[in-house]
């Protein structure tokens, strides 16, 4: 049988907020510099003035790195997000581009999360995908498709075959003895019943 897309995502970009990251990060850099050049240390006090201390840009340089760096991994760990849904399984690319393929049956559950993520559990862990933009449509699919599997499931282990519970020959014999003690068989259709249960 034919495996069957039934959604595949659209990706939110997150280029402009890492531009953005990088235009904040280069500004925190050159805060303190235009703050030393525009007050000049020398004023009476002599070139013992040292560039490399500077309480501003002790504070500020290592928020502009960190600012860069965070932005920027952010940026590679989820441009590459994808996923499709297909009848039969749950393939595509989740953080750093690392490819992922999970049948149906290993999943156990999916929920949503921060940046517009989806999470998907199964038996080896839990995979987040980011930045998905028709995440909301994607949960419902999952969450669908793995509410007809127990459906399937269940009806499967409840399907029986019903079967008559064989009555006891003792039993048996005990329903005839009180029919003839009220009057409804005579004796010798009891007495023929009794041989024919104790096999005589």
């Amino acid at each position: 049988m034919e495996e069957k897309t039934i959604i595949k995502s659209e990706n939110k970009s997150f280029l402009g907020v890492a531009l953005g990251g990088t235009i904040v990060a280069i500004i925190l850099f050159f805060i303190p510099i235009i703050e030393v050049s525009s007050h000049p240390p020398f004023a009476g006090k002599g070139i013992s003035y040292n560039l490399g201390y500077n309480s501003l840009g002790d504070i500020l340089w290592p928020i502009a790195l960190v600012v860069l760096l965070l932005v920027w991994v952010v940026y590679f760990m989820v441009a590459k997000n994808e996923i499709t849904v297909t009848d039969k399984r749950i393939f595509g690319k989740a953080a750093f581009g690392k490819r992922v393929d999970l049948p149906l049956d290993s999943i156990s559950a999916v929920g949503m999360g921060l940046l517009s993520s989806i999470s998907i559990a199964s038996s080896s862990g839990s995979i987040r995908f980011s930045l998905i933009k028709n995440r909301d449509e994607i949960h419902n699919a999952i969450s669908k498709l793995l509410v007809e599997r127990q459906g399937k499931e269940k009806q499967a282990t409840t399907t029986t075959i019903k079967q008559e519970i064989p009555q006891s020959n003792a039993d048996e014999l005990k329903k005839y003895k009180d029919l003839l003690d009220s009057g409804v068989i005579t004796q010798e259709e009891f007495d023929a019943k009794k041989k024919q249960l104790l096999g005589l």
